[in-house]
């Protein structure tokens, strides 16, 4: 029997019992059709994130504390105040770097504009002027950086919390945990918007008046630590070269080397150090998440065999026939074979199709751009193919086994 007629009689039997062959393929494309949409998802976060950072293509880097979380994956950043003014001082004067921005977290709750209060829901940074200054990190929409203690910076999405959206000159009021308040006239509202994704709405004030936080450095003097630190450099062509350098005193020399954990670790991160991150740990999600989504592939190839049970045991009779004209082993196993493929083959394309059009659905309504997974298509495809294969090799294998006497007696 050749290929061709194992085909003719494999469709026919599948569009024979239409009912009971879509429901026996609905397995495999609801898992073939989960997987692609789960890929796509995440291709399409990963672009809108790097794409938003590739952006930036800014001479930065910044100094962070991190490490390993106790459950999932990834890197989970650490607010310790282990960069001290020495290791600023130190930083700012290697070739390369324009200036050093301490960040320091303070703990607001409440925010005050005229008659309405904010509770909650936004945060407040002590930081110098230079990340908002002419060609810095932070462009501003409007107004000027802060250049008094009673001035302060506020991002877009702080702005955006009152009624009545703050602009320059505006007065604000923050309350802070231990019940102190301080007034700020908004000296500008700057767009912050790093890491693809909107910044949560933040206050930035000056750090020489409102930062106190002070650690004992490893030569039992008292200085101001930080949690991090914004560094930029002269050009994007030495930023490697300022890198190196910079990892090289926080690794040898540095106070923060004395003052971290033991299993802590500092990173000084450019944004392609942050993207590559990034992208790896949306790759590890995304894969999980398929994998979790891909068990149904399994039900599918259990509802193909099952079915290819069923359908040997219904044509035993036909079996026994056709070995008594002659029919090989070889030939029933390719005949259930080329059906148990075939149906396989139709659940890998309609879930691919419907995992794409799913897809594509989700990423618009979101608003991210569109990432066909065209290696995960390709294994979607063989995937669907080889549960066919899989599924029919025991019933082929029985089929062939039948003896054809015992299939003629067969009612």
């Amino acid at each position: 029997m050749n290929l061709r007629e194992s085909l003719r009689i494999g469709w026919r039997s599948i569009v024979g019992h239409k009912l009971r062959s879509t429901l026996t393929t609905l397995g495999v494309i609801i898992g073939i059709a989960s997987v692609i949409t789960f890929m796509i998802l995440g291709g399409a976060f990963t672009a809108d994130v790097v794409g938003d950072l590739d952006d930036e293509n800014e001479p930065m880097m910044s100094v962070v504390t991190q490490t390993e979380p106790d459950a999932g994956t990834g890197v989970m950043h650490v607010q310790s105040p282990i960069y001290t003014e020495s290791d600023v001082d130190r930083i700012e004067s290697i070739d390369g770097v324009e200036w050093v921005a301490p960040t320091g977290s303070l703990s607001p709750v409440q925010l005050t504009h005229g008659d309405d209060s904010i509770t909650g829901g936004f945060s407040a940074q002590a930081t110098n002027p230079a990340p908002f200054e002419e060609d810095g990190l932070y462009p501003l929409e409007e107004g000027e950086t802060f250049s008094t203690e009673d001035e302060a910076i506020v991002n877009l999405q702080a702005a955006r919390l009152f009624d009545e959206e703050l602009s320059a000159d505006d007065e604000i009021t923050v309350t802070f945990e231990d019940g102190s308040t301080e007034s700020f006239t908004v000296a500008g509202v700057a767009d912050v918007d790093l890491g693809g994704s909107s910044s949560n709405p933040t206050v930035y004030v000056p750090l020489d008046a409102h930062y106190t936080v002070t650690v004992e450095t490893p030569r039992d003097t008292r200085e101001r630590g930080y949690p991090s630190l914004l560094v930029k450099t002269e050009s994007i062509e030495g930023l490697d070269s300022v890198q190196d350098d910079v990892e090289a005193y926080l690794e040898s020399d540095s106070d923060a080397r004395e003052l971290k954990a033991d299993d802590h670790e500092i990173v000084a991160q450019t944004l392609d150090d942050l993207v590559e991150q990034i992208s790896g740990i949306v790759d590890q999600l995304t894969i999980f998440i398929g994998g979790i989504a891909a068990i149904s592939l399994l039900v599918g190839s259990i509802g193909i065999a099952n079915i290819m049970i069923v359908s040997v045991t219904e044509r035993t009779r036909e079996i026994g026939i056709m070995k008594a004209i002659g029919a090989r082993k070889r030939d029933i196993v390719q005949l259930f074979l080329v059906e148990s493929v075939i149906l396989g083959a139709i659940g890998a394309f309609f879930g691919v199709a419907f995992g794409i059009g799913l897809g594509y659905l989700l990423v618009s309504w979101i608003g991210w751009p569109m990432a066909y997974p065209l290696d995960w298509i390709v294994i979607a495809v063989g995937v669907g193919v080889g549960v066919g294969v899989v599924s029919g090799l025991y019933p082929a294998w029985r089929a062939a086994k039948t003896d054809p006497i015992e299939a003629l007696r067969r009612e």
